[in-house]
């Protein structure tokens, strides 16, 4: 078995997805928000768009990040010898 390194590319390609991800949230909400006939600053719009961007950049290097810990983790309470814990619909009755 061959222990796997922490690999920053990766990080990067689901930091990437994440923000594509928040590009197309933050267009959704646009195109909403324009077809509302609220009056909202522009300025304001653009910070709102920045944050949903950024939160969804922020959301994929947690997870990649953290997922790839977790693989690393020589710590037994990482290790569960049920590989199909928390999925649903596996329980046998």
């Amino acid at each position: 078995m061959t222990k796997k390194t922490f690999s920053g590319s990766r990080v990067l390609v689901a930091i990437a997805i994440g923000l594509i991800i928040g590009c197309a949230i933050a267009y959704f909400l646009k195109v909403l928000i324009e077809n509302t006939p609220a009056e909202i600053d522009l300025r304001r719009m653009r910070l709102f768009y920045l944050m949903v961007i950024t939160s969804s950049g922020l959301a994929g290097f947690a997870i990649e990040s953290t997922r790839q810990l977790q693989e690393e983790a020589v710590d037994p309470l990482y290790r569960h010898a049920n590989a199909h814990r928390g999925r649903r619909g596996s329980l046998k009755k």
